[in-house]
Order: C-alpha cells, then sequence, then structure tokens
C-alpha cells in the first residue's frame, strides 16, 4: 500500500486546530531522546536527525506502519514535523534500527491509546475498534444524555465522506463507504462527534 503523506495543513482543515507548541525528540545514535514525550492535542513534535546515522520516525509497533505517520529516510541534520489533534498514545519506531529498540512514544492529553486491545481512546467522547480496520470498525459514543449522537467521517482534506447516526445505544459501524454508498479508499480518516475527533485508519 502507498504511504500517503498527510499534511499538518489537511489536519488543520479537519478539525480546527492550530499546532501551538512544537515539542523537540533529538535523534542521536540510535535513540530517540526523550523516548516518550508528553503534550496536549493541538501540539506538534519535531524530530531532528543529530547523529550521523539515517534514520526514520515511522508510526506504528514492531516495525508494522500503523499509516499515520512516516518521515522517509532522514540524514544528518533533517527535521520532520507532525501534528496531533485528537488525544492518544501514539508508539513509532526507526525502520532500520527497531528491532535494536528504537522506540519512542508520543502521549497527547491525559488518556492514551488501549493498544493492548486495538481500541482508540479519546478523553471523553469517542473511540474505535478495530483501528486500523478494513472492512468495518465500530464508533462508540459515550452517552452524553441524548437519544441520538450523529458521528461525522471527513478524509484528511477535509471533505465529508459520510454522516452516521446511532439508532440503538452509543455504538455506531462505519462499513469504510462514503454517502453514495462507495468504497472510501485507504487512509487516516477522521470521525467527529461534537467537538471531539477521532483519527481512524482504513488499511484497504
Amino acid at each position: 500500500m502507498a504511504r500517503a503523506c498527510i499534511s499538518v495543513a489537511a489536519l488543520l482543515a479537519v478539525v480546527a486546530l492550530t499546532y501551538a507548541v512544537q515539542v523537540p525528540v533529538s535523534i542521536v545514535d540510535n535513540s530517540f531522546q526523550p523516548d516518550t514525550v508528553r503534550i496536549n492535542a493541538g501540539d506538534s513534535v519535531i524530530w531532528t536527525n543529530n547523529g550521523t546515522f539515517l534514520h526514520t520516525s515511522t508510526s506504528g509497533v514492531n516495525g508494522v506502519w500503523d499509516s499515520l505517520w512516516d518521515s522517509g529516510t532522514m540524514a544528518h541534520g533533517v527535521t520532520f514535523v507532525h501534528g496531533f489533534p485528537a488525544d492518544g498514545t501514539f508508539s513509532y519506531y526507526c525502520t532500520f534500527h527497531w528491532l535494536g529498540g528504537m522506540k519512542g512514544v508520543v502521549v497527547v492529553g491525559t488518556t492514551g491509546v488501549n493498544e493492548t486491545s486495538g481500541a482508540t481512546e479519546n478523553r471523553a467522547d469517542v473511540a474505535s475498534f478495530p483501528n486500523p480496520f478494513s472492512a468495518r470498525t465500530t464508533i462508540r459514543l459515550v452517552p452524553n444524555g441524548a437519544a441520538r449522537a450523529e458521528v461525522r467521517v471527513f478524509d484528511a482534506s477535509g471533505k465529508l465522506v459520510r454522516t452516521l447516526e446511532t439508532k440503538d445505544g452509543p455504538f455506531v459501524v462505519w462499513d469504510g463507504k462514503d454517502s453514495r454508498g462507495e468504497e472510501a479508499g485507504p487512509g487516516v480518516y477522521f470521525c467527529r462527534s461534537g467537538s471531539r475527533a477521532l483519527a481512524v485508519t482504513r488499511l484497504r
């Protein structure tokens, strides 16, 4: 699957956030320093290769890319920036050196992704399982007293793909199709319920 580059501008169009703080991570030898950073939703991380070897910052776990971001090969002095519009815990690695333990984590907000179950959690309102998904994903909304709730799905450019409405309970299933019933392609999509946004990844 081709790796689609999603610009910070596209993310801003979806969730209407401004990346107020840019947190630095230095790549030295075969490590990310610090290997864990904590930021707020709307901030970004900037990686800089200060070492002599080639490295990457690639989202995922144990060498398996989850399509959220990929810096490409970074030589000495090269920087890469990625913004984080929603709460969660995001693991990443160097494609060249992850077997040697070159891994890192970005924690956004106060509550992160439950990586052991595969469910992506937002701090208050939205979660999905599985995520990433291929055929369908179930989106869970924390009940807010309303009988029904609406979930809007946007693509990375900010275009509305589909509007989903819960019927029985705080769950809605997205089958990966747009409002015309056509298959949405692989990539990162943003599910919004009220003021909260959740990134979900479709693998195919």
